[in-house]
């Protein structure tokens, strides 16, 4: 969707994923949208999207415009409170609201002091285990990456519906951004794409092989990932998420994310809020009959998952 200007220019625009929750009747979502130059324009578009959208059989829209730091974040949640819209539990928050984002100034050397100390020897130690960091030399070499990165996802239970397939990650990647693959002994054994976001490098995905040889080649990639971030010219690094770092709201909860807030740590990442997902009701009384219905089964079906 997008929204114009009474100039002719462009306002604001979202990608938005429509789910059926009763005959003719629709949850409209955007991921971390819709998209605008300021909160003035959000606030001036977000009237006609959602009228749009009711007009579509839309009884709930839910949204997670893309602002970050403390100030935006408190402007754009007063905004959509105000148009009526009411910020989902913890429960329903499906993408983080903090993330850790590095910073990308000096020289290749002081980016590389602001590191842990830890880090800096795990990235000595994969490299005299033998792995090397390079970056994918065609879509033929890249696609090596598919086979892995869906075994690593599925070994920890994750989905990887909200992760764009190889041959997307790699068009993304060929004007600004890094698809590094780790070699040890010529067999591929982890793979890291960094993508442009704004002004930010952010992590799209990191995966690697299931054994534990090669444990330790996340840290070169991450390592490669900032260094490619800082000669493309990015102000951050963004590590798609914050929870369990030093500073951030909650705990991972788990084994497998307190291990990946501890790799995150060794970055030195600053954790900042994002603004969390909300919904706004478009259509009464389908809204409420219908997504707290849809709520409601997506809990059972959670602690279901979690007895078997």
């Amino acid at each position: 969707m997008t929204a114009y200007s009474p100039d002719g220019s462009l306002a604001g625009f979202g990608v938005v994923r429509l789910t059926r929750m009763a005959p003719g009747r629709y949850l409209a979502n955007f991921r971390r949208g819709p998209v605008t130059r300021t909160p003035d324009d959000l606030a001036r578009i977000l009237p006609a999207f959602a009228e749009r959208l009711r007009r579509e059989g839309c009884c709930s829209m839910q949204l997670n415009p893309r602002w970050s730091g403390e100030q935006d974040v408190m402007k754009i949640c007063a905004l959509l409170e105000a148009a009526g819209a009411v910020r989902l539990p913890e429960s329903g928050q499906s993408q983080h609201t903090e993330t850790g984002l590095v910073a990308l100034h000096g020289t290749e050397e002081q980016l590389q002091s602001r590191l842990k100390q830890r880090c800096r020897r795990q990235i000595r130690k994969a490299e005299k285990a033998g792995i090397d960091v390079r970056p994918a030399a065609s879509l033929q070499e890249a696609l090596q990456f598919e086979p892995l990165m869906k075994n690593f996802f599925r070994s920890r239970g994750l989905g990887l519906e909200s992760v764009p397939p190889v041959e997307a990650q790699w068009r993304m990647t060929r004007d600004k951004g890094a698809f590094l693959l780790a070699w040890q002994q010529d067999r591929l054994v982890a793979g890291h794409v960094m993508v442009a976001d704004g002004g930010r490098a952010f992590w799209l995905v990191l995966a690697r092989a299931t054994d534990c040889s090669c444990a330790a080649a996340g840290y070169p990639l991450v390592w490669e990932a900032l260094k490619a971030a800082q000669e493309q010219g990015f102000a951050h690094y963004d590590m798609a998420g914050a929870a369990g770092l030093p500073g951030a709201s909650g705990s991972g909860g788990t084994r497998g994310a307190e291990n990946r807030a501890q790799f995150k740590s060794a970055f030195r990442p600053e954790v900042i809020p994002l603004v969390p997902a909300y919904v706004l009701p478009l259509r009464q009384p389908a809204h409420m009959l219908l997504f707290n219905l849809r709520r409601a089964y997506r809990g059972l079906r959670t602690q279901a998952t979690g007895r078997i």
